[in-house]
Formats: structure tokens, C-alpha cells, sequence
């Protein structure tokens, strides 16, 4: 079966967070588009899946009692793409390399919400953690499909 890697389900699930949080639709419409598109790579980016990381990321923040949320999640979407878990860069080439290629074991909601918030505490501890402001994820040629999905347009429609 193929699986998305983590470090796609931190992107996506971090995207989704901060598009509701900026837009004004339900969190089930951005987690419902992008999941269509993902089902056809991965096969455990299923729309609860998605909705239920995304919305435990902000009900940590609201805990915390965290006002500016925005920054976590596009601290955490930079970090995830660019970094592996061991704060290396991340490869994004190679001869035979794909980026975006399915990984063999699932990735369990809990993992991905678990990373979220042990990012949240390095970064008010250290600030440099937050996304460059230069920083675009389009200027990635190797995840253009992944960015697509995160692009994507959503409506109302999408949440039913």
C-alpha cells in the first residue's frame, strides 16, 4: 500500500490549518479538496485524517493560548519541506529520486500531531524556526504537484 511520508502529511496538514484560519470556510471543505487529489498518490490521506491533524494543531494552539497562530503553521509547512526530522536538509534530487514517492509504513494522525507540537515548543524557544519571509513554496520545482494540491482553489461546495 502506499503511504504519504510524514514530512507531506506536516505539509498539508499545516496548510490546512492556516487556510481556515485565514479564509472564512469550514476546515472540512480545505481537507476534503486536497485529500481528492491526494488519494490518488497516497492512500491513507483520507479527508477525517486530514481534517482531524489539521484541527488538533489549532485546538493545541488554542490550549497554549497562543494568539498568533499563522506563524506555527508556516514555521512548521517551511521546516517540514526543507528539513528532515535531524535537521538536515532535505534532498530534493537525484538521478532517480522522487521527493514526493510513497512511503511503505503509515504515518499515524497522533506522530504527525505529536511533531507539531514538539515543533511549537523549539520555536518560542527560537525564533530563527519561523518561515523566511522570502521563503515561497512554488520556488520548488521538485514538489510542484505537491504545491498544486496545496493551491488548490476551494469553495463551500467542498466541505459537504
Amino acid at each position: 500500500m502506499s503511504y504519504a511520508p510524514d514530512w507531506v502529511l506536516h505539509a498539508v496538514c499545516s496548510t490546512i490549518a492556516t487556510r481556515f484560519v485565514e479564509g472564512n470556510l469550514p476546515i472540512e471543505a480545505f481537507a476534503n479538496k486536497m485529500s481528492k487529489s491526494l488519494l490518488k498518490t497516497y492512500a491513507d490521506c483520507k479527508p477525517e485524517k486530514l481534517y482531524g491533524i489539521s484541527e488538533a494543531m489549532l485546538f493545541f494552539l488554542a490550549e497554549l493560548e497562543e494568539e498568533e497562530t499563522l506563524p506555527y503553521c508556516s514555521g512548521f509547512l517551511y521546516n517540514s519541506i526543507c528539513f528532515e526530522k535531524s535537521g538536515r536538509p532535505r534532498k530534493m534530487r537525484g538521478l532517480f529520486f522522487d521527493p514526493l514517492a510513497s512511503a511503505r509504513e503509515l504515518t499515524k494522525s497522533q506522530t504527525v500531531v505529536t511533531s507539531f507540537k514538539a515543533f511549537v515548543f523549539r520555536m518560542r524557544n527560537d525564533v530563527s524556526l519561523a518561515q523566511p519571509k522570502a521563503w515561497r513554496l512554488d520556488e520548488i520545482a521538485e514538489i510542484k504537484s505537491l504545491t498544486d494540491i496545496l493551491n488548490t482553489p476551494v469553495t463551500f461546495a467542498d466541505a459537504l
